[in-house]
């Protein structure tokens, strides 16, 4: 009887493989237990600038260890995380999912961490302040963004005297005169 078990088991690794724990909850969270997991971002949010900020938060935490991203992310901003991590001196890893419930990013531990809040809402930039020529606003519009986001003030700078002397607008005035970049 001991032998007939042992048979069976065999053919079944030999057909579906070795057995695996939580399979469905690594194929969420990229590879990685959820009890390892210390800033998970879904693929819709992985894909705004304003995540990146999130991720090296994340990334400068003291047990995270390794930056993992999903394929499906497009190239141009999958290059962004991978210089982010290797910036912040961390692993990093790419993983082929075909879950659509994956994540995009899942920053990890190789031991657990069982962070309760691990899916943060990314707060957005207003439209008009994303994809700016440069970053020098003027006082109104700096006033603006340190009211709607203020996160991201910093990301910003007041127009100097000298600024306007050399002819440097507010990207945001100038975007309203000219209609926007020309594209």
């Amino acid at each position: 009887m001991a032998e007939n078990n042992e048979l069976k088991r065999t053919l079944d690794y030999a057909l579906h493989g070795t057995p695996e724990l939580k399979r469905e909850e690594k194929r969420i969270w990229l590879g990685e237990f959820r009890e390892r997991v210390i800033l998970g971002l879904p693929l819709e949010q992985s894909l705004y600038r304003e995540a990146l900020k999130y991720v090296e938060d994340a990334l400068a935490d003291n047990m995270a260890e390794m930056l993992i991203v999903n394929n499906r992310i497009p190239m141009e901003i999958m290059a962004n995380y991978m210089q982010l991590a290797k910036k912040m001196n961390k692993e990093y890893k790419s993983m082929a999912m075909d879950n659509n419930d994956a994540m995009g990013v899942v920053v990890a531990s190789r031991s657990a961490v069982d962070r309760h809040e691990v899916v943060p809402q990314v707060k957005m930039l207003p439209e008009n302040y994303r994809n700016l020529h440069h970053n020098c606003l003027c006082a109104n519009h700096l006033q603006e963004v340190n009211e709607l986001a203020p996160e991201y003030a910093d990301e910003f700078k007041k127009i100097t005297f000298g600024d306007k002397m050399m002819g440097i607008k507010c990207s945001i005035c100038q975007k309203e005169e000219d209609g926007g970049p020309l594209m």
